[in-house]
């Protein structure tokens, strides 16, 4: 079961899996919310350096936008958690939830309207933070109005899978190439994921001269994805395995976004999402087709 009623206005404590273990996509590991604690208190500087430039008419319907899209996602959260959202794969009931944040990339509607999205999604960062939900952020809300939870996907469920798979001895003790990749991993982190959001804001991107990280950055996760997968393939098979392997792939995924995060992130799990409903279409096709 993933979904669980709460108390709308009182934060959920974290959940954990029939093994104890924290459930990716629900349950929000310390470091985890580390992340996006600072995330979204770089992302909140952001948007109040950005949207203090605005007009006064301007960001009134921005805000006007901002209602609009909440009320919206709000009421169609809580249809779809009642008959859906438990029948379909986590990546398919995220991808439901981001597609309307095509509007921006595919230039649909008015700029307030994506401004009031993107002030949706800022809020949403905020509220996986404090409430310590892991899953998907435009969804924070409305499982905060609802009492509802559901595993739904984040970029940040990236950090969450590599702070389990390092929580998880690797034998032994802890070796320094355990230790080494794990910081290496938190540093990665801060550095490529939060910094750039940092050097985006106007008076740190005036002080700096316009500074970019470079996108080799993202290669350092090579050492500690090759240090999980090495431990996954000498480990016998078991849940730590499971941990360490899906970390590792989740790691090497991650390089290919560069400092583009978490929008070409989001971007694949919307991909996946697709491609698992279509796969799970096929194959109820299949079964209900006689034989022969």
């Amino acid at each position: 079961m993933t979904s669980e009623p709460r108390a709308a206005l009182r934060p959920p404590r974290p959940v954990a899996g029939a093994d104890g273990r924290p459930v990716v996509g629900l349950d929000m590991p310390p470091a985890g919310r580390v992340l996006r604690l600072l995330f979204a208190a770089v992302a909140v500087w952001y948007r109040v350096d950005r949207d203090s430039r605005f007009d006064g008419a301007y960001f009134l319907r921005t805000v006007l936008c901002f209602v609009l899209v909440a009320a919206v996602y709000t009421v169609v959260y809580r249809l779809l958690s009642a008959w859906l959202l438990d029948r379909v794969s986590p990546w398919t009931g995220t991808a439901l939830f981001l597609l309307p944040s095509l509007a921006y990339p595919l230039d649909i509607g008015p700029a307030a309207l994506h401004d009031g999205l993107g002030l949706y999604t800022l809020l949403g960062f905020v509220l996986c933070a404090l409430t310590r939900y892991a899953g998907a952020e435009v969804t924070a809300l409305p499982t905060l109005v609802t009492g509802r939870r559901h595993r739904l996907y984040s970029p940040f469920n990236i950090a969450d899978r590599a702070e389990l798979a390092f929580r998880a001895s690797p034998g032994g003790g802890w070796r320094p190439w355990w230790v080494v990749s794990a910081v290496v991993t938190g540093c990665y982190f801060a550095a490529v994921w939060v910094l750039p959001l940092a050097l985006a804001v106007t008076p740190v991107k005036n002080t700096v001269d316009g500074y970019e990280p470079p996108l080799w950055w993202s290669l350092v996760l090579l050492l500690p994805a090759a240090c999980l997968a090495l431990r996954a393939r000498g480990a016998a098979p078991g849940p730590d395995r499971r941990t360490w392997a899906l970390a590792a792939l989740f790691l090497v995924c991650a390089i290919p976004a560069g400092t583009n995060v978490p929008d070409m992130l989001w971007g694949g799990i919307m991909l996946i999402g697709i491609a698992a409903a279509v796969v799970r279409g096929v194959r109820r096709l299949r079964g209900r087709t006689p034989a022969g």
